[in-house]
């Protein structure tokens, strides 16, 4: 019996641009096994739904294939502990910002444990290098940082032929001072069962109505490569202008995002962002390193969001032209085609907006948020 190695260390990079400016709290992990095996991944269905502000419910379905005698294989999933500023300690000894954890095995449901540990050779001779849940606390107490994570494990009983696992959990959403939330899942990870890859790759995500959404290239290399509602407009980012290898920028009214892929070998982790304030703050301002704003919204000048998230942080009208820009906002969402030259000069130019001529704007159709924002604008 051959232990794998774990590179965590890869995974961990990050942490350090967050410090005490954001909240890394949790992120997905694809299963694996804990020891080599000639077990397969046919199929994958991954799907992150946001379910509010601050959480995301993500289920995945997976088919693996055992082409010899039914046999138990020791499974796992792991999940990095949270940095910056929120709580690193466990809750119950689990991860404190994962919770509804579950695993269904052939219609089953399947017990689980949860081992914290200190490094990637956790798992040897069919026991888990696990550190106490006191011992965890009190690395825990008054620090940024831990250097231990999370392992959820359980044996599975794979029948010769497919299996089916379905397995699913609730995650609070990660932020910091340029973004709203964020969400990391581990992708390569699928890489350590037998074929090495996923042969059947589903990826659907769905982060509510009126988001703008960024995904780093690191899996795939255009927007062009997702299907999405034929109300979303989407942007392409290159190196240099975005992070590492590029960004792929959605703008959705509604909908899922979908992915999909055959032999899926992925070369990079799935990193979804939503920023704060990008797009309405003005160019002269926009890179300040006091990080100041203007009192008011001066639409010869300042952009205007398309994520509904902030509404309450637009800034009041400069003049007459900037307020009746404001006041058409929510409309300019949807595509309404403006009669205005003005009016329709100015979102021409904002980078998400998508025209629709069939969009007849009624008030009453908003959501309530844009709705009390109109009415306080008044």
């Amino acid at each position: 019996m051959k232990t794998l190695f774990f590179p965590f260390l890869l995974f961990l990079l990050p942490i350090f641009s967050y410090a005490n400016d954001g909240a890394f709290r949790a992120e997905g992990n694809h299963l694996i096994p804990m020891y080599e095996t000639d077990i397969s991944v046919k199929k994958e269905i991954l799907t992150i739904r946001r379910i509010n502000a601050t959480k995301a419910r993500i289920e995945v379905y997976y088919e693996f294939f055992n082409p010899k005698d039914a046999r138990t294989l020791e499974v796992g999933f792991e999940a990095f502990s949270p940095y910056g500023d929120c709580d690193h300690s466990p809750t119950d000894g689990h991860h404190p910002y994962i919770s509804q954890f579950s695993v269904n095995l052939n219609d089953l449901s399947i017990p689980y444990k949860v081992a914290i540990v200190h490094d990637s050779l956790y798992y040897r001779n069919g026991q888990y290098k696990a550190i106490s849940l006191a011992k965890a606390k009190m690395e825990s107490a008054d620090n940024d940082y831990v250097d231990f994570f999370y392992v959820y494990h359980f044996r599975a009983l794979f029948k010769h032929g497919l299996n089916i696992i379905r397995h699913a959990y609730i995650v609070d959403l990660s932020s910091s001072v340029i973004e709203k939330y964020s969400l990391n899942y581990v992708l390569t990870a699928a890489k350590r069962w037998a074929n090495r890859q996923i042969d059947d790759f589903t990826l659907q995500i769905d982060m509510g109505e009126f988001q703008d959404v960024s995904i780093e290239s690191t899996f795939f290399k255009t927007a062009s490569e997702w299907k999405t509602d034929s109300t979303t407009k989407s942007l392409q980012l290159k190196a240099g202008e975005a992070h590492g290898s590029g960004m792929s920028e959605f703008f959705i009214r509604k909908g899922m995002m979908v992915f999909t892929a055959k032999n899926f070998k992925p070369r990079g982790e799935l990193h979804i962002q939503s920023f704060n304030d990008y797009y309405y703050r003005s160019t002269e301002t926009a890179h300040q390193p006091d990080d100041s704003y203007h009192e008011k919204f001066d639409s010869k000048k300042d952009k205007l969001p398309f994520s509904i998230e902030r509404q309450e942080d637009i800034l009041p009208p400069a003049d007459e032209l900037s307020k009746k820009i404001l006041h058409n906002l929510p409309f300019a969402r949807r595509g309404y085609v403006f009669k205005s030259p003005e009016i329709a000069g100015y979102y021409k130019k904002q980078p998400w907006y998508l025209p629709d001529p069939a969009y007849t704007p009624i008030p009453g159709e908003l959501t309530k948020k844009e709705q009390d924002w109109l009415v306080k604008l008044k």
